[in-house]
């Protein structure tokens, strides 16, 4: 029997230890404690995240806890059961908003909390995040031309040949690049697809995508017309559950300045990927960035990884350099190759089709096999051969 997860959620640690005695005797729940300081940020859009309930404990004068969870998008917030004296016309709008299934007193006896429990559990028996199958990675930059949208593009690419339903969303509304790296050209935009996100089902949405001949789809904005207004970000959420529904892995080039769209991203992502290259510049802006995706966002720290780009031994900054100044691991190490580069943005030609065995398009394979374990790992020798072929030139 699957278990139902219920997270505990209150501002005091004797009101969470009290909710969690109450509840422990059933078997068939598991609990998670959470407690909200006076600092509340993207942690609790994560906490309330792939949870069948929320029991929230709120007393009086505590309104502020109620406005967090309203601050969450809809499609980010489970069933919530509310515990709390609250009885002013601004908690009750709250609790009208936040879609309170049931609302008790502060301190409810043992048998009343179960049975509210229950009922909400048996009248909503699965939350809506249970259905998403994909596993999302968000790619950023941390500076403009790292190569963040390639290496975003040739990892979609490289899952997409493994015959899984994989999804490239280009979240660059103004010039699009990605369209252009494939040589596609979208009828309709990502904008569109978001401002009619409530009237889309996983058929409808067909009419948004772009395909590539390799299986890839792509849902990115329109490269003519007028600048967009950036969509609403609740708006996207829902956007991308329904996505989520239909591809197995969904790849988003997010932009490193925390639009809206690019916050949901890295919200519902299971990795996210910092590309720079190994200058002093962009060491200080991975380290603002992952601080802000931590912080402000609630991204985990350990989901938060590197990807260095342009990647030379000889450079005089050094990788564990790198790893101690901005706090995260390296995942990939993708060497340099400008020429190979640009035949393949000129042409639009995905890298893997132009040169599957160069050392760039070798190094995102490696990348792609540790993140997905889809692909085969190249072989030792070929990675060796790589920084041969490195020395070679320095010399």
């Amino acid at each position: 029997m699957q278990l139902k997860k219920i997270l505990i959620l209150a501002s005091g640690e004797e009101d969470l230890h009290r909710i969690e005695d109450q509840l422990r005797d059933d078997r068939g729940w598991q609990l998670t404690l959470f407690r909200v300081g006076q600092a509340l940020n993207g942690n609790l859009r994560r906490a309330l995240s792939d949870i069948d309930l929320a029991v929230v404990c709120c007393r009086s004068g505590q309104v502020s806890l109620l406005e967090a969870i309203d601050a969450v998008p809809e499609i980010s917030r489970p069933q919530i059961l509310v515990c709390g004296d609250l009885s002013s016309p601004e908690a009750t709008r709250l609790l009208v908003r936040i879609g309170v299934v049931d609302l008790l007193p502060s301190t409810p006896t043992t048998p009343e909390l179960q049975s509210a429990v229950r009922r909400a559990l048996q009248a909503h028996p699965a939350h809506a995040h249970n259905d998403a199958k994909a596993r999302i990675v968000s790619v950023f930059g941390v500076s403009g031309g790292v190569g963040a949208s390639l290496i975003a593009g040739t990892l979609s690419h490289l899952v997409a040949l493994t015959s899984k339903k994989t999804l490239l969303i280009d979240l660059d509304l103004i010039y699009a690049p990605l369209a252009a790296m494939f040589g596609l050209r979208p009828i309709r935009g990502i904008s569109e697809a978001i401002q009619q996100v409530d009237t889309l089902d996983t058929t409808a949405l067909d009419g948004y995508l772009t395909r590539h001949e390799s299986g890839l789809t792509l849902l990115s904005s329109l490269p003519t017309g007028t600048s967009p207004i950036t969509p609403d970000g609740e708006a996207f959420a829902r956007l991308l559950a329904l996505c989520q529904q239909r591809y197995e892995f969904i790849v988003i080039a997010a932009n490193r300045w925390l639009d809206p769209l690019s916050i949901e991203a890295a919200s519902a992502s299971q990795d996210v990927l910092l590309v720079l290259e190994q200058t002093l510049a962009d060491v200080r802006l991975a380290t603002r960035l992952r601080h802000l995706l931590i912080q402000s966002v609630g991204v985990p720290e350990s989901m938060v990884r590197l990807v260095l780009n342009r990647y030379s031994p000889r450079s005089p900054v050094k990788d564990d350099m790198i790893i101690k100044a901005v706090g995260a691991t390296t995942v990939g190490k993708i060497p340099e190759d400008g020429p190979l580069a640009r035949r393949s943005v000129d042409s639009g030609t995905p890298l893997a089709t132009l040169a599957r065995h160069s050392a760039v398009t070798e190094a995102l394979v490696a990348l792609e096999a540790r993140l997905t374990g889809l692909s085969e790992p190249p072989p030792v020798g070929a990675v060796r051969r790589m920084f041969a072929t490195l020395s070679r030139g320095a010399q």
